[in-house]
């Protein structure tokens, strides 16, 4: 299990290098930053994720797949890990043979699909990807257990969490039964119910 901290800003690089994230994802359809600028950053920096997350996903890119190829191609140098979406699935093979990255191929939710709903996209995800990243949207605590049940019973390794504030507990169980990484906030959450960094490693502690 690993801890993700996703920025939102260019200004908080530095400082969230020191906050103890095992890695930075840059939400770069949210602000403007370049390989460029990371090299610049004299502070030592974790493993990057690269995301450019489209509208339809919960972010603010709304470009085509061409243009989101130009966009994340830039990176496959400089980022240890690529977000790919499904509809950008096509182009998993383009940005790996760019770079040493690796691919972790997702897919954000407006429900929770049953156990063989999961496991046929989690089978979907893993046929172009690294690491399959299941993001539901629970809206029961029943939608919150059949996600934990496939996390703890989904080949390895996956990555799943849930949107919401209402069941956002799922967040900080998911690591607990499998889940690869586990995304936090450092200031100004990049989706609903993510917790800050600080308070994740201390739930984290708590209940490891």
């Amino acid at each position: 299990m690993k801890t993700v901290v996703a920025l939102t800003s260019k200004e908080d690089i530095s400082e969230a290098a020191s906050c103890g994230a095992d890695l930075i994802e840059l939400r770069i359809d949210l602000f403007d930053i370049s390989p460029e600028d990371i090299a610049a950053v004299k502070t030592p920096l974790p493993p990057l994720i690269v995301t450019l997350r489209s509208r339809e996903e919960g972010g603010r890119f709304d470009g085509t797949p061409e243009e989101w190829l130009a966009a994340m191609s830039h990176w496959c140098g400089t980022a240890a890990w690529i977000d790919v979406e499904r509809k950008f699935s096509n182009y998993s093979r383009n940005l790996t043979k760019l770079g040493s990255c690796g691919i972790i191929s997702s897919a954000h939710l407006p429900d929770t699909p049953g156990p063989e709903g999961l496991a046929a996209l989690e089978a979907e995800l893993r046929d172009y990807g690294d690491v399959p990243k299941i993001i539901v949207t629970p809206h029961s605590h029943h939608d919150v257990l059949c996600l934990l049940a496939f996390t703890l019973d989904a080949p390895k390794p996956v990555c799943t969490g849930a949107m919401g504030d209402g069941f956002r507990y799922a967040r900080a169980v998911a690591p607990l039964v499998g889940s690869e990484f586990v995304y936090c906030h450092f200031g100004t959450p990049t989706a609903p119910g993510q917790y800050h960094i600080d308070t994740m490693k201390n739930i984290l502690e708590e209940l490891s």
